[in-house]
Order: C-alpha cells, then sequence, then structure tokens
C-alpha cells in the first residue's frame, strides 16, 4: 500500500501517510491535529492457529507478556499505569491468524507509549 491508494472524503481534514519499512512491515499513519489523544495499534500475522501442538496457548500468552514488564520497563504494572496516568488504555487480542496490541494516551505522552509498547 502507498499514499495514493488511500481514498478519503472530500471533507475529511485528516492526512494519511502509508510506508513500508525495510524490514517489510506496514506503517499506516493518520495525523487529525484536532484530537486530544494519540493511538496506535501494532497487528502481528500470528495468532493461536500457529501454535505449536507441544505448546498450545503460546500466541496469547506472548500477547499477555507486553503487559508484565520488560528490561527497559521492568515494574510489572508499568505499562498499564503509564497509560492511565496519562489519559489512555491499552488492550490486545489473539485470533486465530493474528496478535493485536492498541493503547491511546494524550498526545504529549505519544512518543514515550509507543517506546513502551515496542
Amino acid at each position: 500500500m502507498n499514499t495514493t491508494d488511500i481514498v478519503k472524503g472530500k471533507l475529511d481534514k485528516r492526512s494519511y501517510k502509508a510506508i513500508e519499512l525495510s524490514n517489510k512491515l506496514t506503517v499506516f499513519m493518520i495525523s487529525d491535529p484536532e484530537t486530544e489523544k494519540s493511538a496506535a495499534s501494532i497487528n502481528v500475522g500470528v495468532g493461536a492457529a500457529l501454535d505449536p501442538k507441544t505448546h498450545m496457548g503460546a500466541a496469547h500468552f506472548l500477547e499477555h507478556m507486553l503487559f508484565q514488564g520488560s528490561e527497559k520497563y521492568p515494574k510489572e504494572t508499568e505499562y498499564d499505569d503509564f497509560m492511565s496516568n496519562h489519559g489512555g488504555m491499552s488492550n490486545a487480542f489473539t485470533s486465530l491468524t493474528e496478535t493485536n496490541y492498541h493503547f491511546n494516551c494524550s498526545n504529549e505522552a505519544f512518543e514515550e507509549g509507543l517506546d513502551r509498547t515496542s
């Protein structure tokens, strides 16, 4: 997908851009200067149907690992605390073919929210 493939209504004031990173990840960005919050969604093309038979539930287990801390942000509740302290929320889901992580927070906290999610 590239930006020329995006169709928007005549009254839509938002800006759209799609880029493909060198690792083949497609990024679709929407900018709306009138909104009070920023949001991101990361969709991974791996879900429960691809769990190894010896590790059923692995995709769903790994989905929950995002919310348990990381090397950079080690406190177990730090991710959720950050989002709620900045007017936002986060969630995730695992389907048969994909896993999705999403959050929203104040515009000012968005860059750090992306860092915590990545």
